[in-house]
């Protein structure tokens, strides 16, 4: 296969940028081709008052190699240590889990999880931290797992580990409950709780988008359709004015969710939409409000919530402490079109919580950004290696296609940057698999 003249990338978030950075520098001339009006996708750039903030991802793991790389490949930043903080109400009491405090963090796991359990945690994150490889979707260690996966994670673990343990993880990584996730995807939310993480002392968004220094964008830029033509693939697009155009290009990269891709790849295959329509997502409602005097304190600086719409409230940095970032997921925060006010009268509600378990006054907010997701999360699927192997059998007659994306590898910003480095590969070399790698 030779490599392609000109190649589009569907999609501006951290998957897309990584696929089209890779292209780039294999020589290809790369259109990114953006929805939206700015770079980023869930990683969600906002402005708070005066200053840039993020309502998606915005930690950076020390594990996560390939986005590190990246972000060098664009001009580099530094890091400052953000670590991970949470702490939650059990029997009564505030227990902490700081990964840069080993001793109290094993103790507060002691005091939330059945004893039972801690063998068979252990033993995961044992072989988590074991191989590169085994915090990614369809690793080793996650199909073996999924032979379990006709029981939901819940069903594997005691009621003390599932509420206290395992519930703050799958509601914040994948906006699922325990009982709404999967043994065989487990390891992919151990790896992120194993990992340390540090926040970038450039602004990503910045950082980001110096690739537009290097490939063209064009924002918000509707692709409504793929369709396959001699010698290449032309997309259907719909620009900001509403004009529509076919464009050709030698092979195109979808970096998306499941869900956005699936209609568009429907007239191709509708076995391989099909595919990607099962996978599960999840709502998110996130507010993120600045305060005259710090919230938390140093040694707690994020608090998991039960039963109601708030699922954690935290501070937006390790020394950003006036800022506070409100996350509505899981069963009882998945909110519907809700408007800034009625978000905003939640947070009103968990403020008053906040001030009964830390012992702060209340204070008048002085900036606030809110954004609602539809579908935030990746729920994955039961047997998902089964699921990526007919995803990959499905895609195979596309070689000038590659799908990249938060289903392939994982939820986590390493995944989906490896997933958009994988698609580019795909369209790169013969010696790689043609479809999807993953």
């Amino acid at each position: 296969m030779t490599t392609p003249e000109r190649v589009a990338v569907v999609g501006a978030g951290v998957a897309g940028i990584a696929a089209a950075l890779a292209l780039h520098r294999a020589g290809c001339a790369v259109e990114i081709l953006e929805l939206e009006d700015r770079i980023g996708g869930r990683l969600g750039f906002a402005e708070l008052g005066d200053r840039e903030v993020m309502l998606g991802g915005k930690n950076i793991g020390r594990a996560y190699s390939r986005f590190r790389a990246m972000l060098d490949l664009l001009g580099g930043t530094g890091y400052e240590p953000f670590g991970i903080n949470t702490s939650r109400i059990v029997a009564g009491r505030l227990v902490s889990l700081d990964s840069d405090n080993r001793a109290e963090t094993m103790n507060g796991i002691l005091r939330m999880c059945d004893w039972r359990d801690l063998t068979t945690l252990d033993s995961i994150a044992r072989k988590v931290k074991g191989a590169d490889t085994a915090r990614f979707l369809g690793s080793d260690l996650a199909r073996k797992l999924g032979r379990h996966d006709d029981r939901p994670l819940s069903d594997h673990f005691g009621r003390r580990t599932t509420a206290n343990f395992l519930r703050p993880i799958t509601v914040r990584m994948n906006g699922a409950e325990p009982d709404e996730a999967y043994y065989g995807n487990f390891p992919t939310n151990m790896g992120m709780l194993l990992d340390k993480f540090d926040q970038p002392t450039v602004g990503l968004s910045a950082l980001l988008g110096r690739i537009t220094e290097l490939v063209e964008i064009r924002y918000r830029t509707a692709v409504t359709g793929i369709s396959q033509v001699r010698g290449g693939v032309a997309l259907d697009l719909v620009d900001a004015g509403g004009r529509s155009t076919q464009t050709r290009y030698d092979a195109v990269a979808v970096c998306t969710p499941a869900y956005a891709a699936a209609p568009l790849l429907a007239p191709l295959s509708e076995s391989l939409a099909g595919l990607l329509r099962s996978v599960r997502y999840f709502p998110a409602t996130v507010a993120v409000v600045r305060y005259v005097h710090d919230v938390f304190a140093a040694d707690v600086r994020a608090i998991a919530l039960d039963d109601q719409p708030c699922s954690n409230a935290g501070s937006y940095g390790k020394e950003t402490r006036n800022i506070v970032r409100y996350t509505f997921s899981g069963k009882h925060g998945r909110l519907t079109e809700p408007a800034e006010a009625d978000v905003l009268d939640l947070v009103t509600d968990t403020e008053q919580q906040l001030r009964a378990h830390l012992g702060v006054v209340r204070q008048p907010r002085t900036a606030v950004a809110v954004r609602h997701w539809p579908q935030a999360y990746c729920g994955y699927l039961p047997h998902y290696g089964d699921f990526l192997d007919a995803l990959t059998l499905a895609a195979a007659p596309f070689a000038d296609i590659a799908l990249a994306g938060d289903y392939l590898l994982g939820t986590s910003i390493e995944a989906c940057c490896r997933s958009g480095e994988r698609a580019a590969a795909t369209l790169l070399s013969a010696t790689v698999p043609q479809g999807v790698t993953g």
